[in-house]
């Protein structure tokens, strides 16, 4: 069933698929949207009611007038859980998403009921602030175009779906990370969390480990010869890697 909620005040494009008690909400990283979840998706079908949603400025939702702030798009989230009757879920993000999961599960624990984190992180340097900066810049003057060539490279053309200054203003959020990183305030995560990256990731497996070592309740699982997407490029070792670790979290 695909749906658009109200956030209050803009729209958030959501996709939900599948039964089950305790739901699966899946958010995408940067420049992604709902269809970056295609592989993992029968998969996460057939262990709940899985939900997945465009974040502000992505794919087909709203991007409303900025700044964006960590808080605000874990609202989103909170949102949409609101909308469909969602008491608690559990959150899968991907890098910026699972940073906004993590947020989510600081501001609302009693809306989460356990993450996982794949190839995500809690604080960037100074470096990969400039460039946050640089993509956000790209994407206000330049479109869509502008952010693929600052994300990808000058010769890419990989679609981008979404509104580029939204986009832009999402951008900022991760910049945040390094004068606000989160990492002080993972032990304030009680609920179990699993933490997945893929060995050849550019953003290296310390920043999970980094995870690891603050979160209270964290499993850390090292995909092999995978990047940093492990959701598309090995949606089966992910499944095993939750199918080994479920068990831990049942009450």
């Amino acid at each position: 069933m695909t749906a658009t909620i109200d956030a209050g005040g803009h729209q958030l494009a959501v996709d939900v698929q599948g039964e089950g008690a305790r739901p699966w909400l899946c958010l995408h990283g940067l420049v992604d949207d709902i269809a970056i979840w295609d592989r993992l998706l029968p998969g996460l079908v057939e262990r709940g009611r899985t939900i997945r949603m465009d974040q502000r400025g992505h794919g087909s939702s709203d991007a409303p007038p900025g700044p964006y702030s960590r808080r605000a798009l874990a609202r989103d989230v909170v949102a949409v859980l609101d909308a469909l009757g969602v008491e608690k879920a559990r959150l899968v993000g991907h890098s910026m998403g699972g940073i906004v999961a993590m947020e989510t599960a600081i501001a609302f624990p009693d809306r989460v009921d356990s993450l996982v984190l794949v190839g995500t992180a809690s604080q960037c340097s100074e470096k990969v602030a400039r460039w946050y900066e640089r993509i956000a810049l790209a994407g206000e003057n330049e479109g869509r175009a502008g952010l693929c060539r600052a994300i990808y490279g000058e010769q890419s053309s990989k679609p981008i779906r979404g509104d580029a200054r939204g986009i832009a203003q999402v951008t900022r959020m991760l910049k945040s990370l390094h004068d606000d990183p989160l990492t002080p305030k993972l032990p304030e995560i009680a609920c179990p969390a699993l933490l997945v990256v893929g060995d050849r990731d550019p953003m290296g497996t310390k920043a999970s480990a980094l995870l690891a070592r603050g979160l209270p309740d964290a499993r850390l699982v090292v995909v092999e010869d995978c990047g940093h997407w492990v959701h598309v490029a090995q949606p089966e070792a992910l499944l095993a890697a939750l199918d080994a670790w479920l068990p831990a979290t049942e009450n």
